[in-house]
């Protein structure tokens, strides 16, 4: 299979279909944690930056908009932020897909980008929905900073960044750890697997690079040094 193919239908492989459940499941195990531990941060976004890190973005996309649909069975709450979702994994996926994942410094660009999507799609998603409150930790927060005297806009804005950068850099740094110890194998099933592949190829042939100068430069070395000692040699026996 060619997994440098682009388009919709590539995307969709079989053993891509079969981890979005899985990547579903890991959406809801994370949020139902994030709940019974009464925690500041969500962790419901795991799943959907994994898969579409490597499948792509309408993978993505789709996998976060089905992992709210689904808890909204029970919390309806959770239904409008299906959109919130779904833009998280299509923005992931076109990152993952500009080789923004391959590096550290990327990964923080990265989450630095997921992190104002987060806030513009929770604040849009509150007002437009729950008239500025839903009742959720945030919320909580923004009603605190209200009570101090912030100005709403001020505080929804600053609530929401307060939530949403431990939250979105936790929920991006577990795939991006996770990717790292996948077999390129594993990786060259999914349609943005090859992104990977190619960037620990160049990683380990510069590391290769440094290796070889650094025994050169030594060898040099050696060798310089050698031949001053026979120099010191040649003026003693002179």
């Amino acid at each position: 299979m060619n997994n440098e193919r682009k388009g919709i239908k590539a995307d969709f492989n079989l053993i891509t279909i079969l981890t979005i459940p899985i990547a579903i499941a890991i959406n809801y195990v994370g949020s139902t944690l994030a709940g019974t531990l009464h925690l500041p941060i969500y962790l419901d976004s795991i799943g959907t930056f994994l898969i579409a890190l490597i499948a792509g973005p309408w993978v993505g996309g789709l996998t976060g908009a089905l992992s709210n649909i689904m808890v909204s069975l029970t919390h309806p709450i959770a239904m409008p932020y299906a959109i919130v979702s779904c833009i998280f994994g299509i923005t992931a996926g076109f990152m993952a897909r500009k080789g923004m994942f391959i590096n550290m410094k990327r990964f923080i660009l990265s989450g630095a980008l997921v992190v104002l999507m987060g806030v513009l799609g929770t604040i849009f998603v509150v007002l437009t929905f729950f008239g500025g409150f839903d009742g959720s930790t945030n919320s909580m927060i923004v009603a605190a900073m209200r009570t101090m005297g912030v100005p709403f806009w001020l505080a929804l804005v600053i609530g929401n960044f307060i939530s949403e950068i431990p939250d979105k850099f936790i929920a991006l740094l577990v795939p991006y750890l996770v990717i790292k110890g996948m077999s390129d194998r594993y990786l060259y099933k999914f349609s943005n697997g090859h992104i990977f592949i190619e960037a620990r190829k160049k990683a380990k042939e510069k590391k290769t690079g440094e290796k070889k100068e650094e025994k050169n430069a030594e060898e040099k070395k050696a060798e310089e040094k050698k031949a001053e000692e026979k120099k010191i040699e040649e003026r003693k026996a002179e």
